[in-house]
């Protein structure tokens, strides 16, 4: 089953955001898909001119997180989406609200980590695999890609990637560094594509696949520990208990 066509959306592409205001939030009647941590977005379900819609609020986070990192994460993924506009498989971008939350299309269905083998085709793969290349053609890496609940699976079985929180594009000709760092995420990037076949579909590996996965990506072991050390580092600053 190749990936469906959606109808246009209000705001994205097809439209203008101006009408995007929180007052579409209150008026939406709310639903919570997760309520984020001190440093993340509350991820809310709301109706928006007769459509569901996903938003990202980080409105009620307290001002550190609000600002330090609420600014920076919808400015950001408001950039990302706009560059990726179109691609099948990336929801479609509704609009941003106000500085702390943007809003995307809602596609039914769950993450890639609640799914069991057998609940995709064969083809599920090949067509992430697509979408993840689409993705780097416009210069954009996930850098999260290994997480499987990155991934959405469709009531009707095509896959979406749905959070772009920790994406980054890449850098003009002249930043060699950082289009190095953009290379290495992007073989990351095709690495979760195979991490989740493993899981869902073991008999599509292939030899190389198995290969690749194996090997990794140069620093993978010093990127995973510096990630695993700032998502502590962030939990102290929240309060929270952080295991040894």
């Amino acid at each position: 089953m190749g990936l469906t066509q959606r109808a246009d959306l209000p705001g994205g592409s097809g439209g203008s955001e101006s009408a995007l205001t929180r007052a579409v939030i209150t008026r939406g009647r709310p639903r919570y898909v997760r309520r984020g941590r001190p440093w993340q977005p509350d991820i809310l379900l709301l109706e928006y001119e007769g459509r569901e819609i996903i938003v990202k609020d980080y409105a009620s986070r307290k001002w550190p997180y609000r600002v330090g990192v609420g600014l920076f994460s919808v400015w950001r993924e408001t950039l990302i989406y706009r560059t990726l506009a179109g691609i099948p498989g990336v929801p479609r971008f509704v609009g941003r609200i106000d500085r702390y939350a943007l809003a995307t299309e809602y596609i039914p269905g769950k993450g890639a980590g609640e799914a069991k083998p057998g609940d995709v085709d064969d083809a599920f793969f090949s067509r992430l695999a697509r979408t993840v290349e689409a993705i780097h053609a416009r210069g954009v890496v996930l850098c999260d890609l290994r997480n499987m609940n990155n991934v959405l699976i469709s009531e009707r079985g095509d896959p979406f990637v749905i959070d772009f929180a920790a994406g980054f594009r890449r850098g003009a000709p002249w930043n060699l560094p950082l289009n190095a760092v953009f290379r290495l995420f992007a073989q990351d990037d095709r690495l979760g594509v195979i991490k989740l076949k493993r899981r869902l579909a073991p008999h599509l590996v292939t030899p190389e696949e198995s290969r690749r996965y194996r090997k990794g990506v140069f620093m993978q072991a010093q990127a995973i520990a510096f990630r695993n050390w700032g998502r502590r580092w962030l939990k102290r600053l929240a309060g929270m208990k952080v295991s040894s």
